[in-house]
């Protein structure tokens, strides 16, 4: 159990690694275009390159994070405690599905621009669309772990437990 929660922390640890090397190649490139008058293009193509990286990671990180989406709970009170339970399963089969077409689509799309290399570095492009694939596994692999959680959670629940308010 403890090796799975270390292994689900490597992309929260990689999306701040990442956040943190384009912060600087950016101020850097800043820096060196407008102070030494000094550009580097290298520099906007590796920022470039990390940016979906950092992105797609840090929303399936998003994902696996209680409160850091956006939710409106406008039904929540209205609601007994086995309907909120199945409408989180429902936005959990819902993610799972959005990581599913993004593994589906990443990979498709990461074969077709494996011939196009970057501009001044000449990295192939699918390193960039990788990105799809890959955040679409970890989308995949927390919804599925909440949809465990959750029908463990309503089997769980006792039968006189109707779906009235609270």
């Amino acid at each position: 159990m403890r090796a799975l929660k270390l292994a689900s922390s490597v992309p929260r640890y990689a999306v701040g690694a990442l956040m943190i090397v384009v912060t600087l190649l950016i101020n850097a490139e800043v820096g060196l275009r407008f102070f030494v008058n000094l550009p580097l293009d290298s520099i906007s193509e590796i920022v470039l390159l990390l940016f979906p990286w950092l992105t797609l990671i840090g929303a399936a990180v998003a994902f696996n994070t209680d409160g850091a989406n956006v939710a409106l709970h406008l039904l929540d009170e209205h609601l007994g405690e086995r309907s909120r339970l199945r409408i989180r399963m429902l936005v959990a089969v819902a993610t799972l599905a959005f990581g599913v077409f993004f593994i589906w689509q990443g990979i498709n799309y990461a074969t077709m621009t494996r011939g196009e290399l970057s501009n001044v570095l000449e990295i192939s492009r699918s390193w960039e669309i990788f990105a799809f694939p890959v955040s679409g596994v970890l989308m995949a692999a927390y919804s599925l772990r909440t949809i465990v959680q959750l029908v463990g959670a309503l089997v769980r629940m006792p039968p006189g437990l109707a779906d009235k308010s609270q």
